[in-house]
């Protein structure tokens, strides 16, 4: 099987991701009083390194070109952190930080422009990976609610929210990301694997054959 090139535009946006998410946690780490370990408890920071990872991985071995749809996940949890910031937490954080503004625009951006610029000759993920990509939020939530001392967000701190108000976001929260999630699946990738596409070409080229 021929090994493909990997498109310039799919290399030079993977290590910008990698290439940011390491400078705003440098940054944050030289430059903020705590340090860039407790922020490793958000959601934000653990989706980002998550992304940093696993882009990183794509530029290393083309294993993870073929998982579309752990791209796929990795591109939810980034727009989900990054829209709930905007949305949510903007007024109640640092602010535009060029910490902030990387990991809560920037990279989100990029991975966006990775998910619709390369790999479209690939399969994509299916309709059914948005419920399966909420296992990691859930187990976030879990993780926030048993092992923190109150959850670093207000709209997860059941202290402040009651059980009652804390479900009521949790569902609001898991019906966005699933829209997003969808959304993501919709504009992904449309291709064959590289099976069917040789079981497509050995097809294609014994009809020549024949007809000759």
């Amino acid at each position: 099987m021929t090994v493909r090139p990997r498109p310039p535009v799919a290399v030079l946006l993977r290590a910008a991701i990698v290439l940011c998410v390491v400078a705003a946690l440098v940054a944050v780490e030289l430059n903020s009083r705590s340090g860039v370990a407790w922020r490793l408890t958000t959601f934000t920071y653990q989706a980002n390194v998550l992304a940093a990872v696993v882009y990183g991985a794509t530029l290393l071995t083309r294993r993870f070109d073929a998982r579309p749809a752990l791209r796929g996940a990795v591109v939810v949890y980034l727009l989900g952190a990054g829209l709930v910031w905007l949305v949510f937490l903007i007024d109640r954080s640092t602010g535009f930080t060029p910490a902030n503004v990387l990991l809560h625009l920037v990279v989100p951006a990029l991975a966006l422009a990775d998910w619709l610029l390369t790999g479209r000759d690939r399969p994509g993920p299916r309709w059914w990976h948005p419920p399966l990509w909420l296992l990691y939020p859930a187990a976030y939530l879990a993780f926030a609610q048993l092992l923190l001392d109150g959850a670093p967000y207000y709209f997860l701190d059941v202290r402040m929210l009651g059980y009652t108000g804390l479900v009521r976001n949790v569902v609001a929260l898991a019906g966005g990301f699933l829209v997003l999630g969808w959304l993501v699946v919709a504009l992904g990738p449309r291709g064959q694997d590289d099976r069917k596409r040789s079981i497509s070409a050995a097809k294609g080229s014994g009809s020549s054959s024949s007809s000759r």
